[in-house]
């Protein structure tokens, strides 16, 4: 028997997966081909269930109805193929997880979990002992079972949120993020408001601000703007083209988190505006600036989306008391530096100091600092 087998055997055997969207149809492509699972796949579509099928996705699959709710049910045989399921993941809509969660642990003793985009509304209202909330930090703006793949978990940080009263053993727990290891992604535990405040900025809010930038150039488009919106534009509105019905959705959910950043960026684009009626050049400067260095410090593997810390590269002469110059410089400022590297770039012309910091707000502020004092950073 080969490692790799080894593996997948101290995993789970069959899995079920409930809804078989871009998200629900990819964890069923990589469940299957990947970890080497029996699939069990239920969906309201009875052609997705054929797709499926005839992929070989699917050990077998059933239809269900959207009015299915516990105690009563359209076709008890669908729900009662997840009995032999060591685990189920409910790729629903958001609104409707808690709901499915509780349908599904009377058909099954599996592990039961999800694939939402937000976690405390939904942690709050489970009350199955057996779940674990989930959040792959994948996607596309396409959707359906015909976009998915096995490939989108790829290097995917997969969010894994347990509750405070948890009972669930500690083996279970691991033999589940191992599972997860197994179809590509890494697992990361995160408390679930933690999460949705995250998420709330890096996920929900670009897809308003995408939405509004299309919905600014279609008010305003006589024909011009038409011909004019390519490259950037629609590099930057890509996600707008995301599925109306289940973002409008997500955003409800995420109400509670995704307000105060809405507001937040609302006053981010006040500072824009302020600057710009009163010529405000350097204030201007700044704000680029600043969003230049966060945003060349994020992570380009795939595997840091939620990262704590920020690296900041200072390049330094080869003088006496720059080092100094630079830690004083940052500590008057309440900057604290987690960790320091120096490298040489070449002999007796200096170097530069890679410096870890708390998170990405105190590396633009340091940004900030240090070029306003002369050095280069990037």
């Amino acid at each position: 028997m080969t490692q790799q087998n080894t593996d997948r055997s101290t995993t789970f055997s069959c899995a079920g997966v409930i809804g078989l969207g871009l998200i629900g149809g990819s964890i069923a492509r990589a469940l299957k081909n990947r970890a080497g699972l029996a699939v069990v796949g239920l969906d309201t579509d009875q052609a997705v269930i054929e797709q499926a099928t005839a992929s070989a996705v699917l050990t077998s699959g059933g239809v269900i109805s959207e009015n299915d709710r516990p105690g009563h049910v359209s076709d008890e045989q669908a729900w009662q193929l997840l009995r032999d399921c060591d685990v189920v993941f409910v790729c629903t809509p958001a609104a409707t997880v808690a709901m499915t969660v509780e349908l599904a642990s009377a058909y099954t003793t599996g592990l039961l979990t999800d694939a939402a985009s937000v976690k405390k509304p939904i942690m709050d209202k489970v009350s199955c002992d057996r779940f674990i909330g989930g959040h792959p930090m994948a996607g596309s703006e396409r959707r359906g079972f015909s976009f998915s793949s096995e490939m989108l978990l790829e290097n995917a940080v997969y969010v894994l949120c347990l509750g405070d009263d948890t009972r669930l053993p500690f083996t279970t727990v691991k033999r589940f993020e191992q599972l997860i290891r197994l179809i590509g992604a890494t697992p990361i535990h995160l408390d679930a408001v933690v999460h949705d405040q995250a998420v709330a900025a890096v996920s929900h809010l670009p897809h308003v601000a995408a939405a509004a930038l299309a919905l600014l150039a279609a008010r305003r488009d006589d024909g011009t703007l038409t011909r004019l919106a390519a490259g950037g534009f629609r590099d930057i509105t890509r996600i707008a083209s995301s599925d109306a019905r289940l973002w409008s959705g997500i955003s409800l959910e995420s109400r509670q988190a995704l307000l105060p950043v809405l507001k937040e960026f609302n006053q981010i684009i006040s500072e824009f505006i302020e600057s710009l009626e009163f010529r405000d050049e350097k204030e201007l400067h700044k704000l680029f600036y600043q969003a230049s260095q966060y945003r060349g410090s994020l992570p380009v593997d795939g595997r840091g989306a939620l990262s704590a810390n920020s690296m900041l590269t200072v390049y330094i002469t080869d003088k006496p008391g720059v080092l100094g110059h630079v830690t004083t410089l940052l500590g008057n400022n309440g900057i604290n530096i987690s960790n320091i590297r120096i490298r040489e770039l070449r002999a007796y012309e200096g170097g530069c100091l890679q410096l870890m910091l708390q998170d990405g707000n105190q590396a633009i502020k340091a940004a900030w600092l240090l070029q306003e004092a002369g050095y280069v950073c990037d």
